[in-house]
């Protein structure tokens, strides 16, 4: 068991209830070109694998593996599903979407599609939305990949109607947009259509779509793209070895990583691809692993979850939960919220609750702010005249505590893994090690310490015009340690009734 499932946070207060639980979705190979030498190819793409330089060296190098050998890489990797991407370069040599669709159709389960197209503007915005339709009806699509720098397309033309069609087609079915930055050997290169400035003013326009820079060169120009995650929240970076210039794989993620912010701001927005049949996915996955190793707890943890699992949050109608043994919804927080008594006198009323909860890993930093404010509507529902008073919520057991602190996620992540921590330190030389009451071993004294020491056993928070009257950024967690597990809340909401 992996540590970082073993501490994971409740994910749902960062990206929604779908998300709470990373790991009922599998780890996903970004990048791998559909060439296996038991698949047929087009005419296009057997131009591409014989195109050769001058010195009569391949410009496309490819391993001959067929289509089981690349199912035993994924499975070696405990990667469960391939993103197979087409290239089209606007030239008679390239990748068509058909050779993406023929290995796609072999196991739609395990491959998805990535397709491809050259919308300048003589293209016929028809045909292309056209052909993803007729792609759509036999396989699944998950984005579209675009070449600038060897099709010449400006992607900030605003004559250009068939790449705003295409655009708004993505938007509307969630489809990333991948736009390869040209580090690659083929000849006529012009990346003045992917400068910076270009890429910067694409994004500027497209905020409600997520664009993917792939292709990026690790030791070169990844630095001056990078900068534009600081503050483009829709764009995501792709990891892939076509341009890591005489680095291994461990040394290309851990110079990533040793970039001053690197993780803070790209850890949910990192994609990593193998461009199989370039290289090994197994290759990947072990830098990536041999790379996190003397990274801090949290960091480690947060990117061994999500590094290989953020491109699902995309669109949740392809990339479902794999997990089926155990329902989705068993990773909800919130069981049951039982009304246990009203006591209304003349004055006041007394609504008091018993709030059923679970954690489901052994240290969690669980969000309740939504849970308390729902249940204060809720309750004020019947009693229009009802305006100020008190919310009174408490903890019943010694290894959780109340916690009161600000809500972004980064934050929250801080405390969370903070609390995860101290939770897993080794308590054999305490004497909370011995035979319990309940006649069973007991060797957990840092969850005692860290409820007794973070928080409070109980909080009471006015209610003032209807609403909790609290500090705008202030927010409500419990930590629950010793998990998984389920455990009550008790709360107690009094308002007084106005005349």
């Amino acid at each position: 068991m992996c540590e970082e499932r073993l501490y994971q946070p409740d994910f749902s207060c960062i990206f929604g209830k779908k998300y709470s639980n990373a790991f009922i979705y599998g780890q996903i190979d970004t990048l791998v070109w559909p060439i296996f030498i038991d698949i047929e190819k087009s005419d296009s793409l057997k131009k591409l694998l014989k195109f050769k330089n001058n010195k009569g060296r391949e410009y496309f190098y490819h391993r001959k593996i067929s289509l089981e050998d690349e199912l035993v890489e994924l499975s070696c990797s405990n990667i469960d599903i391939a993103l197979i991407q087409a290239m089209n370069l606007g030239r008679d040599y390239g990748i068509e979407n058909n050779d993406v669709l023929s290995v796609v159709k072999t196991k739609p389960k395990i491959f998805k599609a990535i397709l491809s197209f050259n919308p300048s503007s003589e293209t016929s915005e028809k045909d292309i939305l056209t052909e993803i339709e007729e792609i759509e009806s036999e396989i699944e699509v998950v984005g579209i990949a675009l070449y600038p720098s060897f099709t010449k397309l400006d992607l900030n033309n605003d004559d250009n109607d068939t790449l705003k069609k295409l655009i708004t087609l993505c938007k509307e079915k969630n489809y990333f947009i991948k736009i390869d930055v040209g580090n690659q050997y083929f000849p006529e290169n012009f990346p003045e259509y992917t400068s910076y400035e270009k890429i910067k003013c694409f994004l500027s326009k497209t905020p409600d779509t997520i664009i993917i820079l792939s292709g990026l060169d690790i030791s070169g120009d990844f630095n001056l793209y990078y900068q534009l995650l600081k503050y483009y929240d829709n764009l995501w970076i792709e990891i892939d070895p076509r341009s890591f210039g005489g680095m291994t794989p461990t040394d290309c993620f851990s110079q990533l990583f040793k970039l001053k912010g690197f993780i803070q701001n790209c850890w949910h927005r990192i994609l990593i691809g193998s461009a199989t049949p370039t290289l090994e996915i197994s290759q990947m996955v072990r830098g990536f692993l041999e790379a996190i190793e003397n990274l801090t707890f949290s960091q480690r943890c947060i990117l061994k979850t999500w590094a290989f699992r953020n491109v699902t949050r995309i669109n949740s109608n392809v990339f479902k939960p794999i997990l089926l043994e155990i329902n989705p919804d068993a990773y909800k927080t919130v069981l049951e919220i039982k009304q246990t008594n009203v006591i209304e006198t003349d004055s006041e009323i007394d609504i008091i609750y018993k709030i059923k909860l679970r954690s489901y890993s052994v240290t969690q930093l669980i969000y309740l702010t939504d849970l308390i404010n729902q249940t204060l509507t809720d309750s004020l529902k019947k009693y229009p005249n009802a305006q100020s008073g008190e919310l009174f919520v408490r903890t019943y057991h010694t290894t959780t505590s109340l916690i009161a602190n600000e809500h972004e996620y980064g934050n929250y992540l801080d405390l969370h893994y903070m609390f995860a921590e101290i939770s897993k330190k080794d308590s054999s030389q305490f004497l909370h090690t011995v035979k319990a009451m309940e006649n069973r071993p007991d060797f957990n004294h840092y969850d005692h310490e860290l409820a007794s020491t973070y928080g409070h056993r109980q909080l009471v928070l006015p209610i003032t015009n209807r609403k909790l009257d609290v500090g705008e950024r202030e927010n409500f967690y419990i930590v629950v340690t010793f998990g998984p597990r389920t455990f009550n809340l008790y709360v107690k909401i009094k308002v007084l009734k106005e005349k």
